[in-house]
């Protein structure tokens, strides 16, 4: 009479599930981090877009305009974007912040002087902690 095993034993369920557990250490740390590379990514598209925007009005008004909604222009979901200036015929600036990814912002200036050294249409990116969008200077 032979007898034959059905299932698994509880050693290989444990092992199973120590493998998985394994894995998955390794795996969700970088998904998080694809994660936030993605939202950062997409804030940078925002401001880069936005900057053609802006160019395209001020080709034809002279100004840049404060208000997006002017602009044939939408930041992509979750991404908050704020247009500020002191005079917007000479340019402006904008900072973008990712909803879900809070303590983050990306910050450009476009005009005809440079603001603390950064190049007029470079976006940085960098902590933006106790700032709102459209405050201060842009990160670095």
């Amino acid at each position: 009479m032979s007898f034959r095993r059905v299932g698994f034993t509880f050693v290989e369920i444990l092992v199973a599930m120590a493998v998985f557990g394994v894995l998955s250490a390794i795996a969700v740390p970088k998904y998080h981090r694809m994660r936030a590379r993605a939202y950062t990514a997409a804030m940078k598209a925002d401001l880069g877009e936005l900057r053609i925007a802006e160019e395209a009005f001020w080709a034809e008004n002279q100004s840049y305009s404060p208000d997006s909604a002017q602009l044939d222009w939408r930041p992509t979901s979750f991404v908050v974007v704020a247009i500020s200036s002191s005079d917007y015929s000479d340019g402006f600036q904008a900072t973008a912040q990712h909803q879900l990814i809070p303590g983050l912002q990306c910050s450009m200036y476009v005009g005809r002087e440079t603001v603390v050294g950064t190049p007029s249409g470079e976006i940085t990116c960098g902590a933006g902690v106790g700032s709102t969008p459209g405050a201060g200077t842009p990160g670095t």
